[in-house]
């Protein structure tokens, strides 16, 4: 019994020894998912530092990225995520430009810049506060004028929306 015992150690050990090799191989888990609502803390290009918030929220393969500040919308972008990359092209009211974050957990470090900056790099730390609000459902469209006759009337009935 004690040989049987053996003999089955060496061949799970022979035989599982490649797989575990393979396990190692294996690509890391996938980076924590972006969309959702984050605290807003920089650097503007005028030097003074800014708060707000930050909405992320998925658009297909990309992300549509919205910051408020001062309790307004102050610029709108659209980001795509690489590994724990995300770059983000953005344009406000005065002017456009790009932001690069590096996804380190719940936060994004970037660092941005605008042809406004005369060549200068900014800083902006996102952290997450809370999930991304569901998406609001697609207006639907009026319904169509019908033809039907309701209760056997010999008029067509035309809904007006």
């Amino acid at each position: 019994m004690r040989s049987a015992a053996l003999l089955l150690g060496v061949f799970l050990a022979i035989s599982t020894g490649p797989l575990a090799g393979r396990a190692a191989a294996l690509p890391a888990a996938e980076p924590p998912g972006l969309p959702g609502i984050y605290e807003c803390q920089g650097t503007g290009a005028d030097g003074r530092q800014y708060r707000g918030a930050v909405i992320i929220e998925p658009d297909g393969d990309r992300f549509l990225v919205r910051w408020i500040i001062a309790a307004q919308l102050t610029a709108v972008g659209l980001g795509i995520r690489e590994g724990d990359m995300l770059a983000v092209s953005f344009l406000s009211a005065d002017a456009g430009g790009i932001v690069l974050y590096r996804i380190d957990g719940a936060r994004l470090i970037g660092h941005w810049s605008a042809p406004v900056t005369d060549g200068q790099v900014f800083e902006e730390t996102l952290t997450r506060v809370a999930d991304a609000p569901p998406p609001t459902p697609a207006p639907q469209s009026a319904p169509r004028p019908s033809k039907t006759r309701p209760w056997g009337s010999a008029r067509p009935v035309q809904w007006i929306p």
